[in-house]
């Protein structure tokens, strides 16, 4: 838009040079400053016009020299369920804003220069850690196999069964707790008792029923969630009623009580391989992680030298 109307301006400017030159040599060359002037000033007005309303974005709020645009709101309030909700979670992010915005201004001010100058090479310390364990776990994701085989996972945990010995039992129980006058109770033992895929659905089916309950017998349990949920045990019955593969009917004034220990295990027995497998296979993972890292840096630091990158003078 500039250029153009400059284009256009100088074209009337030759155009009354070529006509009055001959004529009214000292006033064309008036006339031809003149324009210029008029020329240069358009374009100053024009420039600064545009520095002026390059950000027409609706301002929100004000810190200082600091401010919040409509789109900076948009970003981080993408969604809302109703007008009310958009108003409340828009009030509170412009307060969060304000507060933050005003503390950080705050804290320039009132702060002593060396206590600025150390914060600022934390934070340059903290953008290059960022930035480079950002950029390591993501060659590490793309390069090094996240996948842990069976095999891998066995073999460690026999290398390291020390370990991961148990500091409290653990059970694998079922049980529920019913009326005594509950009408299905009969269907309810036989299906408990028997136990097949079916009997589970017509168990969870009936669950309703059940004052407490545990069906999920594969799960492990400690010592004081089993307490907990089976009511009828305490120290005094523990050895009586802890046995595996045993059914258990009991009733006293709260109820009947079905209970069947699928499996336990002693203080100082191995920990069982299902409930250590999420934290082998972080062992192992950051093990992979801690080799790669090293080697890694090696290579990077090797292909800077090789590409003349890196010198020291």
């Amino acid at each position: 838009m500039i250029y153009s109307l400059l284009q256009v301006l100088l074209k009337k400017e030759i155009k009354i040079v070529n006509k009055r030159a001959i004529f009214f040599g000292f006033n064309v060359v008036r006339s031809s400053v003149g324009l210029k002037l008029m020329v240069l000033s358009c374009f100053i007005i024009c420039v600064s016009c545009d520095r002026f309303t390059v950000n027409k974005e609706e301002v929100i709020a004000r810190v200082g020299t600091v401010y919040l645009y409509r789109t900076d709101l948009e970003k981080e309030l993408d969604s809302f369920v109703n007008t009310e909700d958009s108003i409340l979670k828009s009030r509170n992010y412009i307060d969060q804003w304000t507060r933050k915005e005003i503390l950080l201004q705050q804290a320039e001010i009132n702060l002593n220069t060396e206590i600025i100058e150390n914060l600022d090479v934390l934070i340059e310390e903290y953008k290059i850690d960022l930035y480079s364990n950002t950029y390591k776990q993501t060659v590490f994701n793309r390069s090094i196999d996240t996948l842990i085989s069976t095999t891998e996972i066995d073999s460690f945990l026999i290398e390291n069964q020390s370990v991961f010995k148990l500091n409290a039992p653990l059970f694998q129980v079922r049980f529920i707790q019913l009326p005594p006058d509950n009408v299905d109770i009969n269907e309810i033992k036989r299906s408990f008792q028997r136990f097949n895929e079916e009997d589970r659905s017509y168990l969870d089916s009936l669950s309703f029923q059940f004052t407490n309950h545990i069906l999920a017998d594969s799960v492990w349990i400690n010592k004081s969630n089993l307490f907990s949920e089976a009511r009828f045990l305490n120290q005094e019955n523990y050895n009586r009623y802890i046995k595996k593969s045993q059914f258990f009917e009991i009733e006293d004034s709260l109820g009947v009580y079905l209970f069947f220990v699928k499996n336990y295990l002693n203080k100082g027995d191995i920990s069982p391989k299902e409930v250590l497998l999420p934290t082998i296979k972080n062992i192992i993972l950051n093990q992979r992680k801690l080799l790669f890292n090293r080697q890694f840096e090696k290579d990077i630091l090797y292909d800077a030298i090789k590409s003349k990158t890196y010198e020291i003078y």
